[in-house]
């Protein structure tokens, strides 16, 4: 089906009221600008904010009939049939306060003056910006976001939304962001700062009446924020060492020799040309004071204590600005609280700036999460959102071992089920037996599976610990045709024992008399559970009932009881050799 190109229009929206700010001060009046794409429904509940980074705007997608050239920052993941479905949802561009694209900022009058705001802007948090979007969602007649959605400084925004106005946002998308920047980003914003402040033609703000442009600071302020933006690993690849004139050798001079110092002298330079130089110093300002922790002793979970929306939180491998471990403090914070909570890693190459760009694994996950967003203003407030009844698992659905464990799970219990694949037993427990919790998966097909179910799943090599959960977090953790695969398993044991009062656990009995069967002919063994050949199997580990139980004694860990089970038979005449299949119920 060939999709119609998307045409944005700009709107502008005066506001008369008083606008008070987080530093005391107070803006008396403003503009806002902002573009739409799709159609609002009739209830309104269909519609999603979209909020920008630090040089981005309110043209988030599509082009200008006048200006078919000038495409929207986020257009590869905004539009008809794109992740974000402009054919489903409402969507809203709006350009933050401050900023030099339309918005009321530092190039425009105070009106209560009559001169140009220039230095005098007032400074500005993220909670300002959200409480101004607040007032333009209540003038579009939004009473509830079925989405708020940003990367980076959006990233931060959304967030604010969550915890600001929880009641107002069903889902919160946030992308390659933190909740608070380190000292190295300070640092890299301030260094940024001072290359314009330092400029002769900033005149102290007040550049406009003098008829100037501080081009110099400008341009070493965007030199300096796109090397951060970058990977090491794209920069050498797209550059290296290659000179600008190869033929002629070294310049010895301090003109641009190197292709990377020409490529980022050129990206300064046209930044200079339509971004404002006090709009840059207001949003890395703003960049900096973000921290909704300052008010709860810097505790994250006790800032987002309010928030009750859905969130997929996803991180860039590559993104060293606000690398990975940024977003799983956030996933963490939003469980202690019991957050309805997804996270994926991107493998991407492009460092901070993958958010931009169209990953495939990345643009899919998005797309797998807005699949699973129905038309209803209803807030979520469990763990577990209900999932479309069409993707609903039914017991008889289940493997013989998941329907088995189904079992001992007590309704409205909080689980992790580690290793949840598909996410099948998780989804049955929350559609029937109303439990909520997590799955954690590393494979990126199946981590979208769970999020078209609705389900809430955690992107994360159990390798490295369960570190993001609190101690006794959970009733039960299931850790099923999984354990087999671990490295580390009498680590992993004591983790799972140290989240959760109860470990249910599953994996191959090598014991087995098939597979002892096949060890006597001189083959390694193959069967249902075991459908791998030597040679591509993802099993390091090999144990029997018996195996289990002696480690389980050594770790101190009680077994409350031992299955063997053969399909959906359990086993109890000579388990260990009749048995393909263990289960294990454990306590610390």
């Amino acid at each position: 089906m060939v999709q119609m190109p998307l045409i944005a229009q700009a709107q502008k929206i005066h506001f008369d009221q008083t606008l008070n700010l987080e530093s005391g001060a107070m803006l008396p009046s403003y503009d806002l600008m902002f573009e739409t794409y799709g159609q609002l429904n009739a209830d309104k509940s269909n519609a999603v904010l979209i909020c920008h980074a630090l040089n981005a705007s309110h043209h988030v997608a599509g082009s200008y009939l006048d200006e078919p050239d000038n495409i929207g920052w986020w257009d590869s993941m905004i539009g008809p049939g794109k992740p974000v479905d402009t054919n489903l949802f409402f969507v809203i561009g709006v350009n933050n306060l401050g900023s030099c694209f339309g918005s009321t900022g530092p190039k425009d009058i105070n009106p209560l003056n009559g001169k140009i705001y220039g230095a005098d802007f007032p400074l500005m948090q993220v909670e300002d910006w959200v409480r101004a979007q607040a007032r333009l969602a209540d003038a579009l007649g939004i009473s509830v976001f079925a989405a708020i959605m940003g990367g980076s400084l959006g990233g931060m925004q959304v967030l604010s939304w969550s915890i600001q106005f929880p009641d107002r946002v069903r889902n919160a998308i946030v992308i390659a962001s933190t909740a608070k920047l380190s000292a190295q980003n300070i640092a890299f914003n301030d260094v940024a700062r001072q290359a314009i402040l330092a400029d002769p033609s900033f005149h102290n703000g007040d550049y406009v009446n003098h008829h100037t442009i501080p081009v110099n600071g400008l341009t070493v302020a965007r030199m300096l924020g796109h090397i951060t933006y970058l990977s090491d690993d794209v920069m050498d690849q797209k550059f290296g060492r290659t000179l600008k004139n190869p033929a002629t050798g070294y310049q010895y001079g301090y003109q641009a020799e190197f292709e990377i110092e020409s490529y980022l002298r050129y990206q300064g330079e046209k930044f200079s040309r339509y971004f404002d130089a006090n709009t840059y110093l207001l949003f890395t300002r703003t960049l900096d004071y973000f921290d909704p922790a300052r008010h709860t002793q810097n505790d994250l979970s006790a800032a987002l204590k309010a928030a009750c929306a859905r969130f997929l939180i996803i991180a860039f491998s590559t993104d060293w600005r606000f690398d990975p471990s940024c977003s799983r403090a956030i996933v963490s914070a939003l469980s202690q609280n019991k957050c309805a909570a997804s996270y994926a890693q991107i493998n991407a190459a492009h460092g901070h700036d993958a958010f931009l760009l169209s990953d495939p694994n990345y643009h899919e996950t998005v797309r797998a999460f807005f699949s699973s967003i129905p038309a209803t203003t209803e807030v979520r407030h469990s763990a577990l959102p209900k999932s479309d009844s069409s993707n609903q698992s039914t017991l008889p659905d289940l493997r013989s071992d998941l329907s088995c464990v189904a079992d001992w799970i007590a309704p409205n219990s909080h689980v992790l089920d580690v290793g949840c694949g598909d996410g099948a037993l998780l989804d049955y427990l929350t559609q029937h037996k109303s439990c909520r919790g997590y799955g954690i998966e590393i494979a990126p097909a199946l981590i979208q599976t769970c999020l078209r179910k609705g389900l809430n799943v955690v992107h994360h090599d159990v390798e490295q610990g369960l570190n993001i959960f609190p101690d006794k977090h959970f009733d039960t953790v299931l850790c099923l045709s999984a354990m087999q695969m671990m490295k580390n398993v009498d680590g992993m044991l004591l983790e799972m024992a140290r989240v959760a009062h109860e470990v249910i656990v599953s994996f191959p009995n090598f014991g087995y008399w098939q597979h002892r069967l096949a060890l006597l002919c001189g083959r390694m063994p193959v069967s249902e559970l075991l459908p791998y050949e030597w040679y591509d199997t993802p099993n390091v580990r090999c144990a029997t009932l018996d195996d289990f139980a002696k480690l389980c004694d050594q770790l101190g860990l009680k077994v409350v009881s031992a299955q063997a089970r053969r399909g959906a038979v359990s086993i109890h005449y000579l388990p260990n050799l009749r048995g393909d299949l263990a289960l294990f119920r454990l306590q610390a």
